[in-house]
């Protein structure tokens, strides 16, 4: 491990808002100290111990300026673009950018073990150490770092679920039958399998009969905050499962008739997939018995399995500085500062890591501009409401509107917006 010094930056959490902000930190000239857990704690959300593990599937979105997440994409390549720079060298996607999950996480650590500022440690948090330090452990913000992290901010956490669908081994896939196609006109290529009706209903009864691991505190009234549904709440009707989950690519030309199981490759090989939409709590065996009621899976085995998982956050913890209110040498970054999505995870870190550096450099920390994406998104999520509060993605309703903009068609006012986020986040980048 390096010596520490006076400027130094300790950051809790290996997921990609931690491998930002350790990188945004380091650029700025400070040394840093990244704590990830594993191997010595393995969490269920993780497949390998590799920082920057994607948990969740591995499209991180399209890259239009004037879609909310291209222009946040747009604005990282001011403020930490080696997240960026490793995504594409792993790309897959054309439309979209979908990455091969290991590869983008192995360049990620890989660019993060060379810089001669960060130095890994594979340790447990149990305490929130002296000096600057981010947060960014998300969903496996457990104790005693969350009972330290409770009294730092001086209020209870809220939870949230996300879930995310099962990776399946393309081995035990037969995919003669298979079609590809984009799942609507633009989007990325995916596999599609028909499956029967008779396939259908045993598939809704597995589901249904099938044994459950999910949150105590998820209820059937609790919306997923990533927008994905439980395929259980629906599985009692074969029909709204056929209609909904399994309904198949859209548009006017598709070669596939509903309906069908998508499934999304995970890597460039498609030695695995993503299966769309099978978004479940059932238990790693169930879901694969589940999947065994369609006939090209038969033989299915489960990589990883689907999962509804918890994740605490702290609604208006944190300044728009991404520190907390409370005690302010201590940052939030990714969830728990009530931000979901891979690219605000990246946003909110390289924030808090910009002002973890300026913090050890004895500076002031700097507050993002309203007028950039990152900066309204971290204005929005300081002024959540501690009741009533939900986890934000960004989106161009975040951004000032000028009064000149009335009555103008909204891709000139996008185009304004777009413009002047772009100064507005070099300017701020440049300190």
């Amino acid at each position: 491990m390096q010596q520490m010094n006076e400027r130094a930056v300790t950051v809790i959490g290996g997921g990609v808002s931690g491998c930002a902000a350790a990188l945004a930190a380091a650029a700025r000239g400070v040394d840093v100290t990244l704590i990830e857990q594993r191997p010595q704690r393995q969490t269920p959300l993780h497949e390998t111990q590799v920082p920057a593990e994607l948990v969740g599937t591995a499209d991180l979105g399209g890259e239009q300026p004037d879609r909310a997440i291209g222009l946040l994409k747009a604005e990282l390549g001011h403020l930490c673009p080696i997240p960026l720079e490793c995504a594409h060298q792993a790309r897959t996607g054309e439309q979209s950018l979908i990455v091969d999950r290991r590869r983008f996480a192995e360049l990620l650590a890989g660019r993060i073990e060379a810089d001669g500022h960060v130095a890994i440690s594979r340790e447990e948090a149990r305490a929130l150490p002296d000096g600057p330090v981010v947060v960014a452990t998300g969903p496996a913000t457990w104790s005693p770092l969350a009972r330290a992290l409770h009294q730092a901010a001086g209020m209870s956490f809220r939870f949230a679920f996300m879930g995310r669908p099962p990776l399946v081994s393309a081995d035990g896939i037969d995919l003669s039958a298979a079609i590809r196609e984009p799942l609507y006109p633009g989007a990325e290529p995916a596999l599609f399998l028909p499956i029967s009706d008779a396939a259908v209903e045993e598939l809704a009864r597995r589901i249904a009969d099938g044994t459950r691991d999910e949150p105590p505190e998820l209820s059937k009234d609790v919306a997923l905050a990533n927008e994905m549904e439980p395929i259980e709440r629906v599985a009692h009707a074969p029909g709204e499962l056929a209609d909904g989950v399994l309904r198949g690519p859209l548009g006017p030309e598709t070669q596939v008739s509903s309906p069908a199981l998508c499934l999304v490759a995970d890597d460039a090989e498609e030695s695995a997939f993503h299966v769309e939409g099978f978004v479940t709590a059932l238990t790693r065996d169930a879901q694969r018995e589940a999947l065994q009621a369609v006939g090209a899976m038969a033989q299915v085995e489960i990589v990883r399995p689907a999962m509804v998982h918890r994740l605490p956050w702290l609604p208006g913890a944190v300044l728009a500085t991404m520190q907390l209110r409370r005690t302010r040498r201590v940052l939030l970054a990714g969830t728990l500062t009530g931000a979901a999505g891979y690219i605000e995870a990246l946003a909110t870190g390289a924030i808090a890591g910009l002002n973890a550096a300026r913090l050890a450099r004895g500076d002031a920390p700097a507050l993002p501009p309203l007028e950039c994406l990152t900066g309204a998104l971290c204005h929005a999520l300081a002024a959540a409401p501690a009741e009533d509060a939900r986890m934000l993605q960004a989106n161009f309703g975040m951004l000032p509107l000028r009064q000149e903009d009335e009555g103008k068609p909204k891709s000139e006012r996008r185009e304004r917006q777009v413009a002047e986020a772009m100064r507005a986040v070099e300017s701020f980048a440049a300190w």
